[in-house]
Parts: structure tokens; sequence; C-alpha cells
């Protein structure tokens, strides 16, 4: 990784400087979502709205300190990370982090990812590393064929950190070399849907991120390091980013009808979306859906949904609120609600609509596709076997498109 390159891919980030950062939710929310914003003039990339963003984070000073007393290596002890003289597991490990020496903190910051569960090949490498004869054989019947259910019950269900089995296992010290190149695995980039437009900020990509904060089953108080570390940035502090391409894009035909759903952070690239709309001044009919808990706690970029609305960049908007009812309110709910409207945009041959959907894909993206169906049915009066294969066709024509995690 260049971290001095142009922002056109992973492996040439740009040091994108923070030029803005602040908390979407109200006072009495007990959750947390900011919006980052990026400057990107001087780089090399451009991007479009629906575009991703890709940003290298780090890792907390906390979480940091406790990896570097782990191993029993003050913070600014010196090293240079090296390839294997077998070039066999050269290739195995892949690419330097970074060439020439670092400090442990730097590289613990950096590159290595301590919060994620070990996999059974990171534990057999530390149990090469356990004086304890006992705490060996324990690390080596978790990675054993026989211990499958021993793994699942400590590491995978408890999603028992890197470091928590490490302090489990206190004799098992490995080598910097081995800790790096085997057992922690390299900290990946986290990737966001732009919530801009180049249409109305050129220079500049936003980023709406959910902040995650949440207590694992071990007891342990989990904190997003991507997330928790951006919510923390500064304006005039640097970031490594790089521009990604997307195939979820507003339609080529600026007349066609659009449908977004998005629900909390999956209005982002739609925010991007609508921006370019105002931006062209789109006269096609365009709904967005959106869904959060409490108007007065989570309803991020209110304002702006509802100036959109008044300018006729957004032909509708519904928005659900989860928590304000004894009665759950969701957005497949407003969607059903609007069945005519939906289906005629959608299956109107001389101007067919695009239906998009983005954020949740465990559960809402399955009750809207659901409920999508559930209308294809009864609008076009077909059977459930004539619906799939009519939404099969949307989505095999481009026009049903999904942006989901």
């Amino acid at each position: 990784v260049r971290p001095g390159g142009g922002g056109r891919n992973v492996h040439e980030p740009y040091m994108a400087p923070v030029t803005a950062v602040r908390e979407l939710h109200g006072a009495g929310s007990d959750r947390s979502c900011v919006h980052v914003e990026l400057d990107i003039s001087k780089s090399k990339a451009s991007y479009e709205a629906g575009d991703h963003v890709g940003v290298f984070p780090e890792n907390s000073s906390a979480v940091v300190r406790q990896a570097a007393a782990l191993l029993g290596k003050p913070l600014d002890f010196c090293f240079a990370f090296g390839l294997p003289k077998d070039t066999d597991i050269a290739e195995d490990v892949g690419d330097l982090p970074v060439e020439g020496p670092v400090t442990l903190e730097f590289a613990l910051m950096h590159f290595a990812d301590l919060l994620s569960s070990p996999s059974k090949a990171a534990l057999k490498m530390l149990s090469a590393f356990a004086s304890d004869a006992n705490e060996h054989d324990r690390l080596v019947k978790l990675c054993s064929l026989d211990g499958a259910s021993t793994y699942d019950a400590y590491v995978h269900t408890p999603k028992r950190s890197l470091l928590e089995v490490m302090q489990d296992f206190p004799s098992a010290r490995p080598s910097i070399g081995a800790f790096f190149g085997s057992i922690a695995p390299r900290l990946q980039p986290r990737y966001y849907s732009i919530s801009s437009s180049p249409k109305m900020h050129p220079k500049s990509v936003h980023i709406t991120c959910a902040v995650v904060r949440e207590t694992m089953p071990t007891g342990r108080i989990h904190e997003g390091v991507a997330s928790t570390w951006l919510a923390k940035l500064r304006p005039g502090e640097r970031v490594r980013v790089f521009l990604r391409t997307s195939s979820f894009k507003l339609p080529k035909k600026g007349r066609a009808p659009v449908i977004m759903v998005g629900p909390g952070t999956g209005f982002a690239p739609f925010r991007g979306f609508i921006q370019e709309r105002l931006a062209t001044k789109a006269k096609s009919d365009a709904a967005l859906y959106f869904g959060c808990r409490n108007r007065a706690h989570d309803f991020i970029y209110e304002e702006e949904m509802n100036a959109a609305a008044a300018s006729g960049a957004l032909t509708r908007l519904k928005v659900a609120f989860s928590r304000e009812a004894a009665k759950k309110d969701y957005v497949q709910h407003h969607i059903a609600a609007d069945s005519k409207d939906v289906y005629a945009m959608l299956s109107d041959t001389t101007n067919p609509g695009y239906l998009y959907i983005c954020g949740d894909g465990k559960h809402m993206a399955k009750d809207v596709n659901r409920v999508l169906h559930s209308i294809v049915e009864e609008e076009g009066t077909c059977s459930p076997a004539e619906a799939e294969k009519i939404v099969h066709e949307w989505a095999e024509q481009g026009r049903y498109l999904k942006d989901v995690w």
C-alpha cells in the first residue's frame, strides 16, 4: 500500500484531509451516527453518485496498548516487515504492509485486525509459542478436527476476539513476525456508500456512518474499529481512502421514475441521488421510503429530505418510525400501502421505473422483497411463480438493484 497514491484503487490510497465531522442523531438518542466529509480535490480519483469509498481505519490507542502488553514489547519497539525466504510461504503472506522500519505502535494501529475472532490456523500458530503445557494442549484442541464444537463454543458463538484469546493464554507470547504474519489478520479497508454527488460536491466525498457499540456475549464492550475511529476524527486530520465504482446508479434516462428504499444509513447513496436530481433539475417521479426509530432521535438529514420533497427532487417521501407507537412501523408497510403506485411505476412498459434498496440485508431487504412479490401478485393478478419471474426480469434488466450488508 502506497499511502501517497491518487486514491483510484486499494493499492494506492490517497491521504484525504477531513473537512467536517458532525453527529446526526438527536441529543436524546442512545446511539450515534456521524456525517464525515473528506477533501479529494488533489487526488486523482473521481466518483459518481452511488459509488463507494474505501477507508483504511486505525485501531484505538487503548486496543494498541493492550496488544503490545500481550506481546511483551514496548510501543516504541522498532522493526521492519520482511517476507519469508521460502517463496511458497512468501506468496501466501502477500505484499508487505509497509516498507522500512516502523514502531510496534504504528504497526498495531494500522495493520493488525485485533478485535475479530481468530481462525483455527491462527490458534495453531499461537499454540507453538505456549510455554505452559496445559495452555498448549488447549490451543491444539481448539484448532483440531475433533475440537470443532469446542472452537464454536469458545470462539465462534461468543465472538471472542483475538486479544481476549491471548489474555486467556498468557504463556503463548508469539514473536512479532509470527504475530503479524500468521496470527493477526491484516486490518482491512471498510467500504461506505458515498452520500454525496459530484455534481454538487465535486471536490469531496461524504460518508454517513452508524457508530458501532455493542456488548458481546463475553461481556466485552465492542466498539467498531472504523466507525469509532471515524467519529473521533477532527478537521485537518488525514485519512487513507480510495474510491470504488458501483453498479448502483441512477437511470441513464433521466425521465425514468425511481423508488428508493433506505432506512437508517441505507439512505446514504440516496442522499447522493437526491443531490444529483437537484443539480440536474430532474423532473421524473422519485419516491423515497426512509425508516428510523424515532423522529427526535435518529431522523438523519430530516431537513434535507423535507427540502427535497418541497423542491420536487422527491415527489414522494414516506417515513416509518418503528419505535413511536405500540405497533412496529417499517418501510415495507408503507410500500405495501402504496402498492398500486409502486406496481404502476415498475411495470410501465413505455417508461419503466427503477427500484433501489440499500441497508440491512438480513431483515429489511428480505421483508421489502417479500412485499414486492406480494404487490406483483396482487396488482398484476398473477401466481407466485409468475411474480417471481417478473421480479427476476426486473433485476436482470438492471431495474431492481440492492446495496445491502
